[in-house]
């Protein structure tokens, strides 16, 4: 199907209308999978801080996106390039992944459970340092130039619907236009001159059991940094606002994120399983297949043993590992995995900023 076709001009309209409201993001998507030729398709939200958000997707299981959400997200290479890169625009999977590291664990073991062989991202700029991104996905077969191109093309529509969508919804903040969708995590904006003009209930409810979130807004204003950790955990983050913004031209908007894991370093970390000495080499040898997601009968052509004899060695690991299935393998794996830091703002522990 091409761009300019009347179903796509139709989808524009529909998706105009659907401005402000929580239909926009899946009307937005069916823009672009109407032109390109794919298998799966998502709506992803990449914070400045927190784990990623699925808003809309289709083809992608429940339990996709429970595994994903429970740590994946840390080998996703459009997750690293967000939070390392952090430029809008049309990214194919080999930009978002360095040449030099093809085998990382997001290749080797998610695209392969989730029967993905090439995405497409497509990242719009998002308010407090966030993305909106819409992938594009296929199970086989790569996306060619042309096609990327083509996506290139409609990226100016993209984006134009997605401003005026946010330019829609902080325009209506506070007052509860239905349908609406403002931000999901507390949020307060201020004009130039330092007056708030916004601040939804869970900064309200968050200012009144945690007075000391005055202290931190005074110190925002008063040092470069743009971050601060919080006693509970939480990171205050502030980002200055466009000439044209809605409600407060030149103003500031603060975000207070529950911050997610950081992204893993580009490797792969199934070749040295941690949990694996609780297991016979054989046992090994059948985990990380099964993580790399071949089937049974693969597994036993590879290791050149019978499918009876790969089912008995799956049941005995299970057995070890204390499962039941191969979901709670990869969750197992998860969380077996060394856990880096959450993002901060330096090396002074969340009390230390406000106490000086």
């Amino acid at each position: 199907m091409t761009f300019d076709s009347a179903t796509s001009f139709s989808l524009i309209g529909r998706s105009a209308t659907t401005i402000g409201t929580d239909k926009f993001y899946p009307c937005l998507l069916r823009i672009l999978t109407s032109a390109i030729r794919h298998d799966m398709a998502m709506v992803m939200r990449y914070p400045r801080f927190a784990a990623p958000d699925f808003l809309t997707a289709t083809g992608f299981s429940e339990e996709l996106m429970e595994i994903y959400l429970a740590g994946f997200y840390r080998f996703d290479p459009f997750f690293r390039y967000w939070r390392t890169v952090g430029k809008c625009g049309v990214i194919p999977l080999y930009t978002a992944v360095a040449p030099a590291k093809r085998r990382t664990d997001y290749l080797r073991i998610f695209q392969p459970m989730a029967k993905i062989e090439d995405e497409l991202g497509v990242f719009l700029p998002g308010a407090g340092g966030s993305s909106i991104a819409l992938f594009i996905e296929r199970s086989s077969g790569k996306f060619t130039p042309t096609e990327m191109e083509h996506v290139h093309h409609i990226y100016p529509v993209l984006a134009g619907l997605h401003d005026a969508h946010l330019r829609s919804i902080f325009s209506t903040l506070g007052t509860n236009v239905t349908g609406a969708s403002p931000p999901s995590r507390p949020t307060m904006v201020v004009d130039k001159s330092g007056l708030r003009v916004h601040a939804d209930s869970s900064w309200q409810d968050t200012e009144h059991h945690q007075p000391i979130l005055r202290d931190a807004l005074r110190r925002l204003e008063g040092q470069s940094k743009k971050t601060i950790p919080m006693p509970d955990g939480t990171i205050l983050h502030m980002e200055h606002l466009p000439k044209d913004f809605p409600i407060a031209p030149e103003g500031k908007i603060f975000i207070l994120e529950e911050p997610g894991l950081q992204p893993m370093a580009e490797t792969s970390y199934a070749e040295h399983l941690p949990f694996g000495s609780a297991l016979t080499d054989r046992e090994v040898q059948i985990v990380k297949l099964v993580l790399q997601g071949f089937p049974t009968f693969e597994i036993a052509r590879r290791l050149k043993i019978t499918v009876g004899t790969v089912k008995n060695h799956r049941r005995r690991l299970y057995q070890k590992l204390d499962i039941t299935s191969e979901r709670e393998l990869f969750l197992l794996y998860l969380q077996s995995l060394p856990r880096p830091q959450s993002t901060t703002t330096g090396d002074a522990t969340p009390t230390e900023h406000l106490k000086r």
